[in-house]
């Protein structure tokens, strides 16, 4: 399916807990959060090394198909022409934490519905409306892009 936009899903989040079951792991935090625009709840896994957090932080997060600002598919193998290599500008210019992983499950409960994305082992599960995360379907790969506010 040819799409005309590269995000597919996008909203402001308030880290509302921060490792709830305790830390597990060196320099990785999972993250409780809620946004008002969308009414979606979010556990994320982030290094924290590389992107602190902290309890009532503000982000935006950006779930797209592709870095490129025309919506052109990226390559999935090497690249000598990647954008931050050729300078070409990617939505990567406008955040400060990127992550590259794959849609492992898609849970629907009718009024809500949970989407489940590994990236290399960091996960994220993010559940509300279902009109709002139809275009993020099972297998399919994302670009997670976050940005403190």
């Amino acid at each position: 399916m040819a799409r005309s936009q590269p995000i597919l899903f996008e909203d402001v989040f308030d880290v509302v807990d921060k490792d709830p079951d305790g830390k597990k792991f060196d320099n990785v935090s999972r993250f409780v959060c809620h946004s008002d625009l969308y009414e979606m709840d979010l556990n994320i896994d982030v290094n924290t090394d590389l992107f602190p957090l902290q309890r009532n932080d503000k982000f935006s997060l950006v779930l797209a198909w592709t870095l490129n600002l025309d919506a052109t598919p990226g390559s999935e193998k090497y690249d000598a022409e990647f954008p931050t290599i050729s300078g070409r500008r990617t939505l990567m210019d406008n955040y400060d934490y990127v992550m590259y992983g794959k849609v492992f499950k898609y849970k629907d409960n009718n009024m809500k519905v949970e989407v489940y994305v590994s990236f290399g082992g960091l996960l994220m599960k993010l559940a509300g409306d279902p009109a709002k995360l139809e275009p993020i379907e099972v297998d399919n790969n994302v670009y997670l892009l976050l940005k403190k506010l």
